[in-house]
């Protein structure tokens, strides 16, 4: 249950309001705990601060913080719809994580927080000469941060919502996921045994995608009950209520608890997905190459995203847990190229330019990519996307040179 707990508090969505209320709650308390920390000087040993001099320098911040708040707020609203309408709405979640913007909100909501909260305690004469003057320098420090961090805000609100600043988003979570499940294919499962007869299946009992798997608490489970537990789905599987979710080896008092380390949800998740940043990415191509837009550049730009992403070689992870009660299915990586260049092929047929560059990227991956059914898949890909070009480009001039080149390329 906690690790569902953490997972939720780590959703960009949530993360919008939990970092703001963390840091109002620590700005709330740094506000009344001035009065108790003065009494550990002597009293009237800093300079005396007016009255008026403090409660204007937090009208400033207060009246300044409010309409920069409402400002920024509308701004990144907009820049969700703008992710979402040049891209793929699926990529709205990573505009909503984007750490720059939590920072800069939350740095003008706690600021706003600070200066009403400090301005009522001030109006009650809650602060001596030496709470005024502490209350003066963290004022003056609140300020300068507020003045940095507006400069950032400015040029990060100059980038949030492009086209290009999503993809690159896009890009950085699926690279995270890609070199994750290369340099741990099996999450950490090295258990080597076989199932037998007696061993007992658990069903999901849901549907939805499983988007976690707790592998920790599973092995611990297993520990304790000693027996062995293989894992039958990865994360990004969508599952029916009759889903077989693992087979247990072994005597287990209780399995439905078992049920508890799977993560479902109605939308699939980066984390341990590896293949969902490659579905995302072509989504925005697909995007671009929808008639409304008609933007094959874009397009072409996604597939060199795609293939240095599928190249990348990822390092095997020295200090990765071995969790020897378990064992985990396989994952088939060609379904990471029939997913993500499939639907580009299908939408771009009629575009010369796309299949030509299609050819040169899958041609790259069967000669390059880390994994044999990876480049098996590229291989099969390449020459149905010919196949579907063949039959929707009617200049045969076209066809004849998309045919040549992909002769040069899969001799």
């Amino acid at each position: 249950m906690m690790y569902q707990w953490l997972l939720a508090f780590n959703k960009p969505s949530n993360k919008l309001w939990v970092t703001p209320t963390y840091w109002a709650v620590l700005t709330v308390i740094f506000i009344l705990s001035l009065k108790f920390g003065t009494r550990f000087f002597t009293e009237a040993i800093f300079p005396d601060i007016s009255h008026e001099t403090l409660s204007n320098l937090l009208n400033i911040i207060a009246s300044s913080m409010l309409a920069v708040s409402t400002f920024s707020l509308s701004i990144m609203v907009s820049a969700f719809s703008s992710a979402a309408n040049s891209a793929t709405p699926r990529a709205t979640d990573l505009v909503m994580g984007d750490e720059h913007t939590r920072t800069a909100i939350s740095s003008f909501i706690c600021a706003f927080i600070y200066a009403i909260i400090a301005q009522t305690a001030l109006g009650m004469e809650f602060y001596g000469q030496n709470g005024r003057f502490i209350l003066f320098i963290s004022t003056i420090a609140v300020l300068t941060y507020l003045i940095v961090t507006l400069i950032h805000w400015v040029y990060t609100l100059s980038q949030l919502g492009r086209l290009r600043n999503t993809l690159t988003k896009i890009e950085q979570v699926a690279d995270t996921a890609l070199q994750n499940y290369r340099a741990n294919p099996q999450m950490g499962a090295t258990w080597q045994g076989n199932l037998t007869a007696r061993s007992k299946s658990l069903s999901a009992g849901i549907s939805g995608y499983l988007t976690h798997i707790d592998i920790q608490t599973l092995q611990n489970k297993a520990e304790d009950a000693n027996c062995y537990i293989h894992i039958n789905v990865r994360p990004g599987e969508l599952i029916a209520p009759d889903t077989i979710l693992c087979f247990i080896e072994g005597k287990f008092d209780e399995p439905e608890s078992i049920r508890n380390s799977f993560v479902f949800d109605q939308q699939r998740t980066f984390a341990q997905d590896p293949n969902w940043g490659m579905i995302v990415l072509s989504e925005a191509a697909q995007k671009a190459l929808s008639p409304g837009i008609n933007d094959p550049g874009t397009a072409i730009n996604v597939m060199m995203i795609m293939t240095s992403l599928l190249l990348k070689e990822g390092e095997k992870d020295k200090n990765t847990k071995e969790f020897d009660r378990l064992s985990i299915k396989s994952i088939d990586c060609g379904e990471w190229i029939r997913d993500a260049f499939a639907p580009i092929s299908r939408d771009g047929a009629t575009i010369l330019e796309v299949n030509l560059v299609m050819q040169k990227m899958l041609a790259s991956i069967w000669r390059n990519a880390p994994e044999q059914k990876l480049s098996q898949a590229a291989f099969d890909m390449a020459e149905n996307a010919l196949k579907r070009a063949v039959q929707q480009i009617e200049f045969e001039p076209d066809v004849e040179l998309l045919k040549q080149k992909h002769k040069s390329l899969f001799p």
